[in-house]
């Protein structure tokens, strides 16, 4: 795999320069640069994307799930397209004709959806289920876990982050079961229980146990299926793990990247809507719309998951293969189209990550990897190689290796628990009992 292009799109900005740019007028320190990868990106094309110097990185992340058929994905490229000419793009009214041929879709599609409303991203879709669950039931407490967005009501999901006045009725339990009961019988009746999969933490029994004790308090089950929807299995996790979801919102991979996000559920909870406002003015672009039918035509057939199932299987082995042969206390795993990557030494996967984005391969610890079907297998095999030489640089620059507590409880599974802990805010017990066990 080169390093470059033949040409850079823009060959008189250098890098630092347009990172500089980006400080001065946009960029977060802590959420562009410290939590993501410090590049400023120019363009892409299927699993490849470039920065204004030219430079070509393999994306494993799908765009952070978005592309899953990779970037400029010409069916879907094509679709928007037409629609863009035929109506500008936008219409007056909030009823088009793609948005119902959708709806009729997604209804199809996912077994417990019986309506569909739409919105341009993940936040908004779990906002207006929460809404939608509260107005349905004339309930306000909402348990929660996982994260949903960066919308008020879920802050509580990081105190550090929370607003002094945050939802005071809106509590995460840390996917902790025992947890969730009690918190459900406290407050006697609650409008929902809202979780995200974690699929590869926890097993299926996991969800089916949560959508009991939702059940058994008079709560909706509330999937958070943005991550999920398009890229665990037909249907979505709920349909997988055999769990009759009220309402689920997915948004990831429904239009290959054009921003949308459907909230799809039961007809009884759906008509909330009418004693509620879910309006939004972009609900009239089309142009989303046309991009999600191309790219449900491209799932059809089922080639395509089948292929991100593939690459993400191969992507897996060569990580574990490399991590074997250098002795390194770490694991890919799990779910092959969006696996997680786990150190028993976090600092490690820390820079041993960095090492690899700067190598021309798009992957960040704690991030989760979602290959695109655009991903080649000689994209996999160049990876590979690369994993090894970044982990030898890696480790020749790290020193002697940190002595632990022999007594203490299996390297992988305490980072285990960290990792869970920093990413998804589970409770060390609730990863300690579900971490591993088979679904």
């Amino acid at each position: 795999m080169t390093g470059r292009t033949a040409q850079a799109t823009h060959p008189r900005t250098t890098h630092d320069d347009a990172l500089a740019r980006a400080r001065a007028v946009t960029a977060s320190d802590t959420w562009d640069l410290d939590r993501r990868f410090p590049i400023v990106l120019d363009r892409g094309s299927g699993a490849y994307v470039w920065d204004v110097q030219g430079r070509r990185y393999l994306d494993l992340t799908s765009c952070s799930g978005a592309a899953p058929l990779g970037a400029g994905h010409p069916g879907v490229v094509e679709a928007a397209t037409r629609a863009m000419v035929r109506t500008g793009g936008i219409l007056p009214g909030p009823l088009s004709l793609l948005r119902v041929e959708l709806a009729e879709r997604l209804v199809d599609l996912f077994p417990c959806a019986q309506r569909a409303v739409f919105f341009r991203t993940g936040s908004c879709a779990t906002t207006a289920a929460v809404r939608l669950a509260r107005v349905h039931t004339g309930a306000r407490p909402v348990l929660t876990s996982g994260y949903h967005g960066w919308h008020d009501w879920h802050l509580q999901y990081r105190p550090h982050l929370a607003l002094a006045d945050r939802d005071p009725d809106t509590t995460d339990f840390g996917y902790d079961l025992d947890r969730l009961a009690d918190l459900a019988s406290r407050h006697g009746r609650i409008a929902a229980v809202i979780v995200t999969p974690e699929v590869n933490f926890f097993p299926r029994e996991h969800l089916r146990q949560v959508a009991e004790i939702a059940r058994r308090h008079g709560g909706l089950v509330v999937v958070d299926e943005v991550m999920t929807g398009f890229r665990y299995a037909p249907g979505g996790y709920h349909a997988a793990a055999g769990v009759d979801a009220d309402l689920i919102a997915v948004s990831k991979g429904l239009a290959n990247g054009f921003a949308l996000s459907a909230v799809l559920g039961r007809a009884e909870v759906m008509k909330a809507d009418e004693a509620t406002y879910l309006g939004n003015t972009y609900q009239r672009e089309v142009t989303p719309f046309a991009a999600a039918l191309a790219t449900l035509d491209a799932y059809a057939d089922g080639t395509v998951p089948e292929r991100i199932r593939t690459v993400g299987t191969r992507l897996m082995a060569g990580l574990n293969e490399v991590f074997a042969a250098h002795d390194v206390p770490a694991v890919a795993r799990s779910w092959p189209t969006m696996f997680d990557v786990v150190f028993a030494d976090p600092d490690l996967g820390t820079r041993f990550f960095q090492e690899m984005w700067r190598r021309g391969f798009l992957m960040q610890y704690g991030g989760r990897f979602m290959p695109s079907a655009a991903t080649s297998d000689e994209d996999v095999r160049a990876m590979t190689e690369a994993a090894h030489a970044a982990l030898r640089a890696t480790l020749a620059d790290a020193g002697p290796a940190p002595t632990g507590d022999h007594r203490a409880e299996d390297p992988l599974r305490a980072a285990a628990v960290e990792f869970a802990g920093q990413n998804f805010a589970a409770t060390p017990q609730t990863v300690r009992t579900w971490f591993g066990r088979p679904d």
